[in-house]
């Protein structure tokens, strides 16, 4: 159906300073001079202006299909975070280098965490190169707001991407454009269309149907090709993207800048003192109120101790008051070296505040400096500017800790089965712990039954004692933190049911246990079972139950036995006691049998799957600085987990293809999938 151009430029605020124009199926732009005098000149038609400039035309041509008309209805104060994602070797740096240079005219030479630019008149872009490892990407999959994906089209889809896939999955999916790179390597033109229709076939049933997909080939001057970044760039300006429940819901900032400002008297006395440090970065989310704890992602809990609002370093009101030609363009990397304003000298640049509501506080699209106190000296001596700072404002309600009920289904990838008590790692709301779940199936009425292993196809039901998140919030769940050595990380997927910080959530778990006795005496079909009970009360609780013998002979729990009954039959010297119990049986029994009877016993406590310091202060590398494990409880407990042989293989191995199963079609743009491992 189509729209005319009438009724588009009403509504084009997003294109304020540049008239749009529809022609056909395409949406075209063009850029208004505003030296001009003649008012016709701002509404010259497409045909004319195309006239003057065809190689314009074809850059700028835009199907209209790609350009949703509703994001220029109001005005965009937050820069929306970029994330770019992929493999290694693939091309991220030098795509967001593209963009910047597209963008600002100006050349990036290290990307180092955030990369602020202005897009348009309303819209600021941050730009984040998604870390490899999997604490950053747990990070990054909490706090992007547009993710392109880059796929090395002369390989295909690598274990990476479908890991960060999941982890999308669980922590809300955000809005995902697909970027082919190294379709230059790819020379038969034959083999080239094949692959693209493959890799679109498979992208698009990764996100869904008809996702955007964008083709990157060759370099020009290290960079690549102007035309098809401008499709890509000029796409991501002007689409619409809808942020995420859990963003909207709290506060949070992307850390751009950070600083060490304890005292060097502090530091000379003793090196290894907790820091005061200094964070800035776009608040976004929610409004920030005074007295908000935060979670800085991999270091623990802290109270702020200082909130100053600071002016935006990067504002698009300023780029409003600025031509769309001109060469200078706005943009924001201190981590990169790029801290400075670029501005034009003619144009007028001024300075907005946010004031401070006390009943609002900050709000959403304020830059913040964040002050905070005693923090673990690991983290500013292990700081990485390729790793984003992720920090997160958490509700009273979150700073609790107390048991959780999940459901949780192990990922079908995934090598190994999911065990009870074995130590996992979970990434759920803003945090990363390290907690010892046990697992269950509904049974009877409120009952449910432990499992020692999680279902292999199903779904199941997991408790585990942590810090408090709302139910309805997802989670991810991994083994390990190793790099590159395992063969899939993801361990399983969920979200959380119910939370409660009494024990009433551990109560309705029962387990099955063996309580076996032998025979004292026996008359015929009734014979006198001990050590099978503690009490007589415990005798009365199970009377009527069913018992068994190991030969299979079948009986009941009648009552306890008289006292005086068994002073009789012990022999002389023994303390007369309890605890002895009047069975029945189908058929007689012998003195050499062992009876045995089934119960259902509760689980008792969690709390010991969970340390109670704080794990950050004990954390002493790279690695694990960026996660909250308990090193504590590992060592007392001696729940190291072992790295499994199988899991000793790169990531990558191009040379290496798995050998396709009898009666299954091969797959190859997925070639490090485990053999027999189906798609989630």
């Amino acid at each position: 159906m189509g729209i005319d151009s009438s009724w588009i430029i009403p509504y084009s605020d997003e294109y304020e300073g540049r008239v749009v124009h529809r022609r056909g199926n395409s949406l075209k732009i063009y850029d208004r001079k505003e030296e001009c005098d003649d008012d016709d000149n701002y509404t010259r038609n497409a045909e004319s202006q195309a006239a003057t400039d065809q190689k314009e035309e074809q850059h700028q041509r835009l199907d209209i299909s790609e350009i949703d008309l509703h994001t220029v209805e109001g005005e965009e104060s937050v820069p929306y975070v970029v994330l770019v994602q992929g493999p290694p070797n693939v091309g991220k740096s030098l795509l967001i280098k593209s963009l910047v240079k597209f963008f600002t005219k100006h050349h990036l030479n290290d990307v180092r965490g955030p990369v602020t630019v202005v897009s348009g008149k309303h819209r600021q872009l941050q730009f984040v190169e998604c870390p490899n490892d999997v604490n950053g990407m747990m990070d990054a999959a909490k706090y992007a707001d547009l993710v392109l994906l880059c796929i090395d089209a002369s390989y295909g889809f690598e274990m990476e991407t479908f890991e960060f896939l999941n982890l999308l999955q669980a922590h809300g999916f955000p809005d995902v454009i697909g970027v082919l790179s190294h379709l230059d390597k790819i020379k038969d033109e034959g083999k080239l269309l094949h692959t693209k229709k493959r890799l679109s076939r498979q992208f698009w049933n990764e996100i869904y149907d008809g996702a955007e997909l964008f083709y990157l080939s060759c370099l020009d001057n290290g960079m690549y090709m102007e035309d098809q970044i401008h499709n890509l760039a000029t796409f991501i300006s002007v689409m619409k993207i809808n942020p995420l429940s859990w963003q909207t819901a709290h506060p949070y900032l992307l850390v751009d800048q950070f600083e060490d400002v304890t005292s060097p008297e502090r530091e000379h006395i003793d090196k290894k003192c907790y820091r005061n440090i200094g964070m800035c970065g776009y608040l976004r989310g929610s409004n920030l109120k005074r007295g908000t704890k935060v979670h800085i992602a991999g270091v623990g809990d802290f109270p702020l101790y200082g909130i100053t609002s600071l002016a935006d370093p990067c504002s698009s009101r300023s780029a409003a008051k600025m031509r769309v030609t001109d060469k200078e363009r706005l943009f924001y990397a201190p981590m990169s070296s790029h801290g400075d304003l670029l501005y034009d000298k003619d144009a007028e640049y001024i300075d907005e505040l946010n004031d401070l509501n006390e009943i609002e506080g900050f709000r959403a699209g304020t830059y913040l400096k964040l002050e905070v106190r005693d923090i673990p000296f690991e983290m500013t001596k292990n700081i990485d500017p390729f790793c984003p700072i992720l920090v997160g404002g958490i509700s009273l309600e979150e700073e609790n800790i107390g048991y959780m009920q999940a459901r949780l289904k192990r990922h079908s990838w995934h090598i190994k089965l999911l065990k009870t008590r074995e130590p996992i790692i979970v990434s759920v709301g803003w945090r990363r712990y390290q907690t010892r779940p046990i697992y269950a199936q509904e049974g009877g009425g409120s009952r449910l039954h432990r499992i020692h292993y999680t279902p292999k196809h199903a779904d199941c039901l997991a408790m585990f004692w942590g810090p408090l998140a709302p139910p309805g919030t997802g989670f991810v769940a991994v083994h390990n933190l190793a790099g590159n050595k395992a063969a899939f990380r993801i361990s399983a997927t969920g979200f959380i049911l119910d939370f409660t910080q009494a024990a009433e959530i551990v109560a309705k778990i029962v387990k099955k246990r063996k309580q076996v006795g032998t025979p004292l005496k026996i008359f015929k079909k009734t014979a006198l079972i001990k050590d099978m009970f503690t009490s007589d009360l415990e005798i009365d609780w199970f009377k009527g139950v069913a018992i068994q013998t190991a030969r299979g002979v079948r009986g009941n729990v009648k009552k306890a036995a008289k006292k005086e009954l068994v002073r009789k039959i012990k022999n002389k010297g023994d303390q007369p006691t309890e605890r002895i119990a009047s069975c029945s049986f189908q058929h007689e029994i012998s003195l050499s049998d062992e009876v045995f009877m089934r119960v259902w016993k509760q689980v008792g406590e969690l709390k010991d799957s969970l340390d109670k310091d704080d794990p950050a202060r004990r954390q002493r590398t790279i690695e694990q600085r960026r996660a909250v494990v308990f090193m504590d409880m590992k060592h007392r407990s001696g729940n190291i987990m072992p790295i499994c042989e199988e899991y000793q293989f790169k990531r990558r191995p191009k040379e290496v293809l798995f050998k396709k199963e009898k009666g299954k079609q091969e797959i190859p743009q997925c070639t490090r999938r485990p053999k027999g491992c189906e798609v989630v």
